[in-house]
């Protein structure tokens, strides 16, 4: 059976892996300097171009050439190097209570000296009235008897799989820039969220947004890896040297820019990704095929009589509330997460997707159902 406890339980996409095993016996200078990593750099520019579709880059002074590009290898790595480089020692970040941050990185940001404030937000999608509330509370920033409040991080998808909207975004940046707050947007799972169904935000949306962004690799098609996209320039100096100091620079960082280069230079019709819309990059061609992966899986499931999600999840993961004997079995059958006991009685399982899902795994899980509802009525 297809496990599905996580999307990052594979390896590379063969795409990916191949770039890596053309290079392998050629030699490249160390510490992300090398010409894969200068060309991954490029990809990821070139592609946050191709996605303006509304002419947004020049009207929000986005310079492509002027976005600092790293990579580093994981996710809470990205993560704490992008925060400690954008925060003052007295500075802290505002959250929601479920952000990654907050509950899945045992306390890096604190283990850094930057306090996490959280807000009453559901479901990981922050709030200008969230966040005022925590301002109001610190007296915004204006009592040095406090932490001060200063850069606001979102993620894109959420943790419950939810994706904010443009003008949801387009708040949180409007509200960023009149209390001199940065925006971070945290995109380990950016792929599923910008291919979602019905979503209205693109990469460039995401780079005019935010002050520092994350493209997650290593849940899309990597072996591991993140990207670090940079457009404030207070937050670009000496950002390398930050890098260093937390131990996030890779000697050999030349796989981190193969696999991104690959991801970013290929399109998904190249790689046969059913799924890829014309000319996207194979990176966004496998969020998409995830997220109809997980779509589908969904249909089979509430067609089985499970219909009870704690979120309308367009994304790659689905969230079920379950009886705990229910969840128990369920997570044997089907390599699924438990995430959470809301109460005594249930448990939330997560059921997750990745690039390497198949049809096939899906009618399997459809064929395992049908067989179990027979035995019943035997």
């Amino acid at each position: 059976m297809h496990s599905f406890r996580n999307d990052y339980m594979e390896g590379a996409h063969p795409f990916v892996l191949e770039r890596i095993v053309q290079t392998n016996n050629e030699q490249y200078i160390g510490y992300t300097e090398d010409n894969l990593c200068k060309k991954g750099r490029s990809a990821i520019r070139s592609a946050i171009v191709r996605s303006d579709n509304k002419g947004t880059l020049r009207s929000a002074g986005i310079i492509p050439a002027a976005l600092q590009v790293e990579f580093v290898a994981g996710g809470t790595m990205a993560n704490l190097v992008s925060i400690a480089a954008s925060l003052r020692p007295h500075e802290c970040a505002i959250a929601a209570p479920d952000a990654h941050i907050n509950v899945h990185e045992t306390g890096a940001i604190e283990a850094c000296g930057h306090k996490v404030l959280v807000t009453d937000d559901a479901d990981g999608m922050l709030s200008v009235a969230g966040i005022d509330a925590v301002m109001k509370e610190h007296e915004y920033g204006r009592s040095f008897h406090m932490v001060k409040p200063r850069l606001l991080y979102v993620s894109f998808a959420t943790e419950t799989g939810l994706v904010l909207s443009l003008s949801e975004l387009t708040a949180l940046r409007s509200y960023a820039t009149s209390k001199d707050l940065l925006l971070f947007i945290d995109g380990a799972r950016l792929a599923v969220g910008l291919t979602s169904k019905d979503c209205d935000v693109t990469l460039a949306d995401i780079c005019a947004a935010a002050d520092i962004f994350t493209i997650g690799g290593t849940k899309n098609g990597a072996l591991f890896g993140e990207a670090i996209v940079v457009r404030n320039p207070d937050i670009q100096r000496d950002f390398r040297y930050i890098m260093k100091q937390k131990g996030a620079v890779m000697a050999k960082g030349r796989l981190l820019g193969a696999q991104f280069d690959a991801l970013f230079s290929a399109t998904g019709a190249q790689a046969g990704v059913e799924e890829a819309f014309e000319d996207e990059p194979l990176y966004l061609s496998l969020g998409r095929h995830s997220n109809a992966m997980a779509a589908r899986l969904k249909e089979v499931l509430k067609r089985h009589g499970f219909d009870s999600f704690i979120s309308d999840s367009p994304t790659n993961q689905q969230f079920l509330l379950l009886e705990n004997h229910v969840a128990q079995d369920f997570m044997h059958a089907f390599d699924a997460d438990e995430i959470s006991r809301p109460d005594s009685e249930h448990t939330v399982v997560r059921m997750t997707c990745s690039w390497a899902t198949t049809q096939e795994d899906i009618d399997q899980v459809d064929a395992m159902f049908s067989q179990a509802e027979a035995n019943v009525e035997a």
